[in-house]
């Protein structure tokens, strides 16, 4: 899976993946609870590491979801726009303004990175 975009700080988001600083991401098609992928800084670029899919919702359900938790509004979107790798939940939004996306209609992955144990011999550098 390609992780090329920057946050609003110039951040990569796969360098925000890879460091543990962005735990979920928001695609147009879902992808099963369970699969394995990799995390390419670009097409065509070897992997810099690996990941799992923990949970996969479309976002609009995921809101309806979480708004009725004990969270404020506030609260959920300060934490969402952290586990995305962001600052704030506007400049999430922005990010999708900008590339003309309804964030309702994507899919809110969460992932896991795999440590060198798990991969196995799949190892790294390998190109999904």
């Amino acid at each position: 899976m390609i992780f090329i975009a920057k946050n609003e700080k110039g951040e990569y988001t796969w360098k925000l993946a890879l460091e543990k600083r962005k735990t979920v991401t928001r695609r147009l098609k879902p992808l099963p609870v369970g699969k394995e992928f990799a995390i390419q800084p670009g097409r065509g670029k070897f992997a810099v590491c690996r990941a799992r899919v923990i949970s996969c919702v479309n976002s609009h359900r995921h809101l309806l979801l979480t708004s009725n938790n004990e969270d404020t509004d506030l609260d959920w979107m300060k934490k969402e726009a952290k586990k995305e790798g962001f600052s704030s939940w506007k400049t999430v939004i922005d990010f999708f303004k900008d590339k003309n996306i309804d964030w309702l209609d994507t899919f809110r992955i969460e992932f896991e990175l795999l440590n060198q144990k798990e991969l196995g011999d799949k190892g790294n550098g390998l190109i999904e």
